[in-house]
This record gives structure tokens, C-alpha cells and sequence, in this order.
């Protein structure tokens, strides 16, 4: 059995998928009302010093300016570098060159974050109990491990296979892995339903592997309206799921 291809790895499908995946991450920088959502989403559950997985170009770490410490970790050299640049005035903010199958490592040691967040990038590995096994290393004691996922394998298609992702998940597959991984679930819930039927219609009914940018930057206007409508009616399912631990003390 061939050995999975890590995402960046130079000259494999990965590194095609990591250059797939940052130009999506331009798009997505235009979506600051979703992105913000995204991030609302979670932002009580977000301590003072956070590690954040998979930090991209920084699209979720223009939210954590205010916290005490950030560190990004970030193993595609293109997505890292725009990071750099766009956060480098910003003393809290700081990034470390690694995969998280790497870690902990001197760049980010073990127990040394209050939170640790990871947004839309679990479903890109294809050991997701190893890394959330990684995620719970690298938190203290007393913190927390904050996810967001795609959510529904009756969404999966060709949107899915196009961003490298290995799965999308529900509350008990995640949870599952989140038990297997040393972590206790203290948070969990859907949101973005609309985006699930939009998600579900391009990418499994079409067969498409882009979204229209003119649709994203349709549904980006939509958003107040979107979150205003579920924070009345949560709702049972969603394009989104979030789920946060703490580790296991049994």
C-alpha cells in the first residue's frame, strides 16, 4: 500500500491541491461577511493564547487580532509567506513553517495553547484522529480544541474531490473521532443550511468542482439574513459543523 500523499509535499497531487486550495483562499478573502460568520460562530469558545491549524492566508486570523498570543501553523510556502505579509505589524501574531504531523515541536510545543482551532481543514487529512490526537497535545490541560468541518457525506462530490477533501462528517462520525482522539465533546451543533442545499447542488447533483464566484459573493451578501434566521431556528443540519473538546481526563 503506497504511502498518503501529505498535502504540499513538492512535485505530488498534494502540492496540486495545496495551489488548488490557495486559489480558492483568494476567493474566500473576498467573503468577509461569511468568513466572519465562520468565525462568530466560534468566537466564545476561542481563548486568549490560540494555536490555529491550517491558517492558510490568514482568512479566520483576521478575527484573533485581539487575542493575547496567535501562532499559525502553516506548511504551504505560497499561503505562509501572504500570512506573513499581511499580519507583520502584528507582534501577537506569529507562524510556524510545519505540518501538524509534525508536531509538537519546538515551534509549537506541547501544552502551550488555551485553544486550539481548526477551521474547514480536518477534512483534508487522512488520519483525522491522529491530528486531533496532535491538536489535544499541543493544548493545555485546562484548554480546548475548537472545529469546524463540512458537514453531510450526502453532500460529497465533485467540490469535494476538486479541495482534497478525504471526507465530510455529522456529529457522530466526529465525535467518534474526537472519543478516539483523547477528547471530550463540550460543544457541537450545525449551521449554514442553505449553503448544505447550494453545496449539494453544484457539487453532487452538477458534478462541479468550482463554485461560481459570482454565486459565493451572492451568498456572502446573504449572510446577516442567513445568521439572523439561525439564531432564531437552529438548525437541525448544515453545509457547517462545529464541535470543541477538552482534553480527557479519564
Amino acid at each position: 500500500m503506497e504511502a498518503p500523499i501529505e498535502l504540499g509535499d513538492p512535485g505530488t497531487a498534494g502540492a496540486a491541491a495545496s495551489w488548488e486550495n490557495h486559489t480558492r483562499l483568494a476567493l474566500l478573502n473576498e467573503l468577509y461577511a461569511y468568513n466572519h460568520w465562520l468565525f462568530d460562530k466560534v468566537r466564545l469558545l476561542i481563548r486568549d493564547n490560540v494555536c490555529e491549524v491550517g491558517c492558510g492566508t490568514g482568512n479566520i486570523t483576521q478575527f484573533l487580532l485581539n487575542r493575547e498570543r496567535v501562532v499559525g501553523i502553516e506548511p504551504f510556502g505560497p499561503s505562509l509567506e501572504k500570512a506573513r505579509r499581511r499580519f507583520a505589524k502584528h507582534l501577537n501574531v506569529e507562524f510556524a513553517d510545519c505540518r501538524l504531523g509534525d508536531s509538537p515541536n519546538e515551534l509549537v510545543p506541547e501544552e502551550s495553547f488555551d485553544t486550539v482551532l481548526c477551521m474547514n481543514v480536518l477534512e483534508h487529512i487522512e488520519d483525522d484522529v491522529d491530528s486531533l490526537r496532535r491538536m489535544r497535545q499541543l493544548c493545555r490541560s485546562d484548554g480546548n480544541v475548537v472545529t469546524l468541518v463540512p458537514a453531510h457525506m450526502s453532500a460529497f462530490g465533485g467540490l469535494d474531490r476538486a479541495a482534497g477533501h478525504f471526507r465530510r462528517y455529522n456529529r457522530r462520525s466526529l465525535g467518534r473521532a474526537f472519543e478516539q482522539a483523547g477528547l471530550a465533546v463540550t460543544h457541537s451543533f450545525y449551521m449554514n443550511a442553505l449553503g448544505y442545499f447550494g453545496w449539494l447542488w453544484y457539487g453532487r447533483v452538477l458534478g462541479r468542482e468550482q463554485l461560481p464566484a459570482s454565486g459565493a459573493r451572492l451568498f456572502n451578501r446573504l449572510v446577516p439574513l442567513l445568521d439572523a434566521f439561525e439564531r432564531i431556528i437552529p438548525p437541525p443540519f448544515g453545509q457547517s459543523l462545529v464541535m470543541a473538546g477538552t482534553p480527557d481526563r479519564q
